[in-house]
This record gives structure tokens, sequence and C-alpha cells, in this order.
């Protein structure tokens, strides 16, 4: 799985989707997040991918964008310190869902992954940042 997400990569890259690097690299306070949810679907295996760009870009948005960047500016930009549903209630369902950002916030370099058992509880874990 993960030779089709560098594959994907680099197709973006080729296709000038990824972000442009500039020629007087300038640091930016901006988020620009890759997140990319790997999941299996009825035995298929799923990829899907989205960008949460802070503020707004004109690149394929983030389905709860606003919200998304302000739960991740709560957390500093630690993808671990996410708040996701309060009651946080799961099946014990073994269904692996393996969530990862890559990219920067505020101009920090993040490259983030994680597995959770299902989609419940990544969802409960990132709340609306990776619930895409």
């Amino acid at each position: 799985m993960n030779k089709i997400i560098s594959a994907l990569a680099a197709m973006l890259f080729a296709a000038g989707l990824a972000p442009a690097a500039t020629a007087a690299s300038t640091p930016t306070q901006d988020t620009r997040l890759q997140l990319t949810a790997e999941r299996n679907v009825d035995g298929q295996d799923t990829v899907a991918f989205v960008w949460l760009d802070c503020p707004a870009s004109d690149r394929p948005a983030h389905p709860h964008h606003a919200e998304a960047c302000a739960a991740l500016d709560a957390a500093g930009g630690d993808l671990d310190a996410l708040r996701g549903a309060p009651d946080g209630s799961c099946t014990a369902e073994h269904s692996p869902v393996t969530l990862s950002a890559q990219g920067t916030y505020r101009g920090r370099t993040l490259d983030w992954t994680r597995t959770y058992g299902n989609n419940c509880e990544a969802t409960v874990k990132t709340g609306a940042v990776l619930s895409f």
C-alpha cells in the first residue's frame, strides 16, 4: 500500500498539484498538508486523500475545512493531541485504517502516520482533521 501512496504522490508532483517550490525560499506561516487514509472496504484496499490548506487555496478542499483548521490550531499542530468525538463509543470491529499527514504546519515540517483499529476509532481520536 505504501508503494501506491508513493506512486500517487509522484504523479501529483509531476502533474503540478504538489506545493510549488518558490525561487527564494521564503518561510510561510501557512498550513499545507496532504492527508491520506488507507482503508479496506468490502475486501478492497482503498486510498483517499485531500488537501488541508489554512488559509484555503485553489486545490481540492477538505470537506470540513474551517473546523479542521481550527482543531489543528487548537492542538498546536500536534495530530496526536487532536480532540475527536467526546463520547468515543466504538465497536470492537477490526478493520484497520491508516491515516497520514505530510506537509507543513505554520512553516514547520509535519510527517505523521497512525493506524487505528477501525474508522470509528480514527474519527474519535482525530475529529474533523482526518475525517474525509
